[in-house]
């Protein structure tokens, strides 16, 4: 039995203990991110008398956070570090197997947030730097194809005056026809109207 090392009260609002999970670690190694302040008698005591969870033993890692730039973009800077401890566990614990489907999560908008969020990031980056966004060099979204190819369509005449819209077609604005080609005149009879109109 676990005798109570600390001091300090089980129920502690203040920190927050993260049980990080490691697919290749051994089933009875546990990884957490806890408060820089934390102890690992604190770490013991907190799986003890929350969780009724023994541990043999505890190592414990400070890893320092990678360099950062100001948002402002006066120097840089690097962020507060973070503490991990791994424990021994008397009895293993195996994770749960993942949900095969993803959304009542909502994953789909989750990755389009954080993509939308690093592009975001990459221009502040780049305006920073002084480097000019090129929309040019981007790649290409799959509604600017769309659009490139219905333009196309319409500039060569294979659909004059439509505009698709997924399954239904959209009557356009008649300046959107193709012009009429004219029929050119020829350079001998712009001389002859010349002539004529010098000697009137």
């Amino acid at each position: 039995m676990h005798r109570k090392l600390t001091s300090l009260s089980p129920l502690r609002p203040n920190h927050v203990v993260t049980f990080v999970r490691k697919d290749k670690s051994p089933a009875n190694m546990a990884t957490f991110n806890v408060p820089l302040t934390f102890t690992k008698f604190d770490i013991r005591d907190y799986l003890w008398n929350l969780y009724n969870v023994e541990t043999t033993a505890v190592r414990s890692q400070v890893k320092q956070s990678a360099i950062e730039r100001r948002s402002t973009g006066s120097g840089y800077f690097r962020p507060q570090s973070t503490k991990v401890m791994t424990v021994q566990l008397t009895k293993p614990f195996v994770w749960p197997s993942p949900p095969a489907d993803l959304e009542p999560w909502n994953k789909k908008l989750w990755e389009a947030r954080e993509s939308v969020s690093r592009e975001q990031y990459r221009g502040d980056i780049r305006k920073q730097l002084g480097r000019l966004a090129r929309p040019s060099k981007d790649k290409e979204s799959p509604e600017r194809k769309f659009l490139r190819k219905q333009a196309g369509r319409i500039l060569r005449g294979a659909a004059p005056g439509k505009w698709d819209q997924g399954n239904k077609e959209v009557e356009l604005d008649s300046k959107w026809d193709p012009p009429k080609k004219r029929k050119a005149k020829s350079w001998r009879l712009i001389k002859r109207q010349s002539k004529r109109s010098v000697r009137k």
